[in-house]
């Protein structure tokens, strides 16, 4: 084989194998090494959970074995959290929601121009049938 030749081979197994390598390393570390999201953790403090779908997860801090004391203050941080929290979605609500409304309705007129007639009825029926649900699911979160 040619000097160039195998310089050519080499260096594509190498990347090859690189590329495997970070392939792996990324799967390995979004398995092993993600975080709970605070939002997750705080929703687990006391079992609320808003969708019964959702398996409970145990948060990080729980297990590393807190006391009872410790576990009074770490609650007391996340009825902290959560009250800010509920403020800056109420906020960002009242910034974005119609912006982002208005690109769904947009998004969807200009999906239904590709159906036909009957298509578009069908779409429109299943869109009306979600939001439906959507503000039913949202009316009965803001009750609890």
């Amino acid at each position: 084989m040619e000097h160039g030749s195998r310089t050519r081979l080499v260096t594509a197994v190498m990347l090859a194998v690189v590329f495997a390598s970070g392939v792996l390393l990324g799967l390995a570390a979004d398995n092993n090494l993600g975080a709970e999201a605070p939002q997750i953790a705080a929703q687990g403090a006391d079992g609320d959970q808003r969708d019964g779908n959702r398996e409970r997860r145990t948060p990080m801090y729980e297990q590393v074995g807190p006391s009872t004391d410790q576990m009074a203050f770490i609650d007391s941080i996340v009825k902290e959290y959560r009250t800010q929290m509920a403020g800056l979605h109420t906020e960002f609500r009242r910034a974005y929601n119609p912006r982002y409304q208005a690109l769904i309705q947009e998004t969807r007129e200009v999906i239904k121009t590709v159906f036909s007639e009957e298509q578009a009825a069908e779409y429109q029926a299943l869109l009306d049938d979600f939001d439906r649900r959507r503000a039913e699911r949202n009316e009965k979160d803001d009750r609890d």
